[in-house]
């Protein structure tokens, strides 16, 4: 394979793997509820970030009819979330509007204090109703580089002009020596 061509999929690879990173940021994370019975139907709990911290959570739900796995539509769900210490719960409601996949339903809710936090789930549909709690930690969120992003994908882009330079940037022409002229010498 010739240099030019390494490089090229070289930056490919990488650019593919950066998309797929990414795009796999939301509508999954932690499993905390797999499979759970709730009449007929059965719910899966998602959150992200892994691990929890504060700012944005993600909470997201698949519901599937018990049966034939298939998904239910039309589902009513409400998302209530309390401190475990004590302290004002909070509802928002999980839609298919907020999933980025639409297989799902989502909740995105601000969570301001790392802690331990009861999650509940009210369910309902058209073949039945049901509920599921759990309980997560939540961190405080760390200021690290290492965790972000938007740092790696810097280190992915800085590193392309290093690999044309390594690979690409030192062409030969074949069969052609290049020599130094040299100066010409009086007698």
């Amino acid at each position: 394979m010739r240099s030019s061509q390494l490089t090229r999929a070289t930056v490919f690879g990488l650019l593919a793997v950066l998309v797929t990173a990414w795009s796999a940021a939301a509508n999954g994370g932690q499993v905390r509820i797999a499979n759970y019975p709730i009449g007929p139907y059965e719910i899966t709990v998602f959150t992200s970030p892994t691990p929890l911290q504060t700012g944005t959570v993600d909470v997201s739900v698949l519901l599937q009819r018990r049966d034939t796995k298939a998904i239910v539509d039309n589902a009513q769900i409400v998302l209530t979330i309390e401190p475990v210490s004590g302290g004002p719960s909070r509802q928002y409601p999980v839609t298919r509007e907020q999933a980025t996949n639409k297989l799902y339903y989502a909740a995105k809710l601000p969570v301001d204090q790392s802690g331990s936090y009861r999650m509940r789930l009210d369910v309902r549909a058209s073949d039945g109703a049901g509920a599921v709690e759990f309980d997560v930690a939540v961190e405080r969120a760390g200021s690290s580089l290492w965790r972000s992003w938007w740092l790696w994908g810097a280190i992915v882009l800085l590193q392309i002009p290093l690999w044309w330079w390594f690979f690409g940037g030192r062409t030969q022409v074949r069969g052609q020596t290049k020599t130094r002229p040299t100066p010409a010498s009086k007698r």
